[in-house]
């Protein structure tokens, strides 16, 4: 056999165990599809403990997308459990006719962006300090830190004021440093939905910073 029969052979064996495993987790996804909204009725039926199946349908897949935003496994467990507790709070809110686990994702995914608002709030409090603190020399430095975090504070406060799912795709691309395909499968989306949401995230920060915003939001 011929170097490039074999390579022949083995992608095609490869292929067909992609196929054969797509196809299981197809079959489980739809059986996992299926008892949540079974649960979600019953819970919408006025069976509170029925939540407590639901929880256990998302919650390992929901920690795994915590755990990717948070990169710290008790925050990420914090995370999650605030979620689902949100999510019960505001489920009269939810679209029934739409997946769940989106929606559950979206709750977590905000709760992110306000722990990372508040510890952004606290480093910027403590480099006050830092520079209040610091001798004379070293004034010029503390100068260009506060320029510098100034022009961050104006990007982020853009990036906050984007749709929810342009901002989505911003902080998981640029700040969690999330590949396209890993991001789009956390925001349980298509590739090609994450580059759209990037593409027309780009071009609101531009309009919104500037000609001097391409830089900092290329990539």
């Amino acid at each position: 056999m011929t170097a490039i029969a074999a390579v022949r052979e083995v992608q095609g064996d490869r292929a067909a165990g992609d196929r054969h495993q797509a196809a299981g987790d197809s079959a489980g996804e739809s059986t996992r599809a299926r008892e949540l909204r079974e649960a979600l009725a019953e819970v919408r039926a006025g069976r509170r403990d029925a939540y407590e199946r639901v929880v256990d349908l998302c919650q390992s897949r929901l920690l795994s997308f915590t755990m990717s935003l948070l990169k710290d496994h008790d925050a990420a467990q914090e995370l999650t459990q605030d979620a689902f507790v949100r999510a019960y709070r505001y489920l009269d809110r939810f679209d029934h006719r739409r997946p769940f686990y989106p929606w559950l994702a979206t709750i977590a995914f905000r709760l992110a962006q306000d722990r990372w608002q508040r510890q952004r709030r606290d480093r910027e409090l403590a480099q006050r300090y830092g520079a209040a603190s610091a001798e004379g020399e070293a004034r010029d430095d503390a100068l260009r830190t506060v320029i510098a975090d100034e022009e961050s504070r104006r990007l982020w406060k853009a990036v906050q004021e984007l749709p929810g799912g342009e901002r989505a795709v911003v902080l998981l691309f640029y700040r969690q440093d999330l590949k396209i395909r890993e991001a789009a499968r956390l925001l349980g989306v298509s590739s090609g939905t994450v580059k759209t949401l990037l593409f027309r995230a780009r071009r609101h920060l531009r309009e919104a910073l500037g000609a001097g915003a391409s830089g900092a939001t290329g990539r």
